[in-house]
């Protein structure tokens, strides 16, 4: 089955990149379903500005959803730092037909660069289409921003979502 995979991170506390899953298959049952949850006047869900009853909306859909989320986490948050936790992601989805990282303004061109190369580092380019996109270009990219807040919140919050997740080296 071709997988789809969304990425997006945080930078609060180093950074964390999470990556979600999805059967290609599955792809729009899963963003009609979270537009579903977008309040009036929203375009875009983005978790840290959310309120702690829709999180758990949030959560709670994404866990019925039955995807795996992997977690690359880094110390710091800096460009060697990305590179790496980028270049791991092509290297544990080379087999996916589709990887969208959500676009960072301040990144952009370098991003690309480390998609690109690593694509062919790991035998995958012209099989593996990559994609930065903004966030409100694909609403499955909300399922990672959502479990990285999760993540690096702790204790509740990373209880609600580490059942799906699974945590990769660099």
């Amino acid at each position: 089955m071709p997988i789809h995979v969304f990425v997006d991170e945080t930078k609060s506390r180093g950074l964390l990149m999470a990556a979600a899953h999805c059967q290609a298959e599955d792809v729009g049952v899963k963003r009609k379903a979270l537009r579903g949850l977008l309040l009036p006047g929203q375009e875009r869900m983005h978790f840290n500005h959310e309120r702690d009853p829709q999180r758990k909306k949030i959560v709670q859909l994404i866990s019925e959803f039955r995807l795996t989320v992997d977690i690359y986490q880094a110390d710091r948050d800096n460009v060697a730092a990305r590179h790496r936790c980028l270049d791991a992601i092509v290297r544990d989805n080379a087999t996916a037909e589709r990887l969208v990282v959500e676009r960072d303004e301040s990144t952009y061109g370098r991003d690309g660069k480390v998609l690109n190369a690593a694509t062919y580092r790991y035998g995958c380019h012209g099989k593996l289409r990559w994609d930065l996109l903004a966030p409100k270009e694909d609403p499955l990219l909300w399922i990672p921003d959502a479990v990285a807040w999760c993540w690096v919140r702790g204790a509740n919050w990373r209880r609600r979502v580490q059942g799906f997740c699974e945590v990769r080296e660099l």
